[in-house]
């Protein structure tokens, strides 16, 4: 939906990114590779700060039901975090990952393509996805002549 809103009035070859310099495409990509790793260590420490509480509560002693609640606890603010990454990603970066993965494809030679890729632009399934999302777009754009 936010791709049909940027593309509204646009024509199918003209988009934000279709009068910029391979110079000035390449450091946005990689700009936005660098965002999207942030956002993916911050989840990532999150998640491991997360896991080092719950190890810290989770002893033998501990009764059965209540192991099982905080093990439930654990998991309800581990997903959270995680669907947070997940709301960041689609808000902040999709629309940019999408346009600059096209106009990439548009510049590079056919070989670089990967369609395969490209759902996952969309709709990455968990922060691995946005690893590859960023890994993807760093090479492509690092592929990319200055001139």
């Amino acid at each position: 939906m936010i791709v049909l809103a940027l593309c509204l009035g646009a024509t199918p070859d003209k988009t934000v990114y279709t009068n910029t310099s391979n110079k000035e495409l390449k450091q946005k990509a990689l700009q936005l590779v660098k965002n999207i790793r942030e956002l993916v260590d911050s989840y990532n420490k999150k998640d491991r700060e997360l896991m080092a509480d719950y190890d810290k509560k989770n002893k033998p002693e501990i009764r059965i039901d209540d192991r099982k609640v905080m093990r439930d606890q654990w998991i309800k603010a581990s997903d959270a975090v995680h669907d947070s990454t997940m709301r960041s990603y689609r808000d902040r970066y999709l629309s940019d990952a999408i346009l600059l993965v096209d106009e990439l494809y548009r510049r590079l030679p056919k070989r670089f393509r990967q369609t395969n890729l490209l759902p996952m632009y969309q709709h990455p399934t968990n922060v691995l996805g946005l690893e590859v999302v960023a890994n993807h777009l760093e090479v492509l754009s690092k592929s990319l002549p200055d001139s």
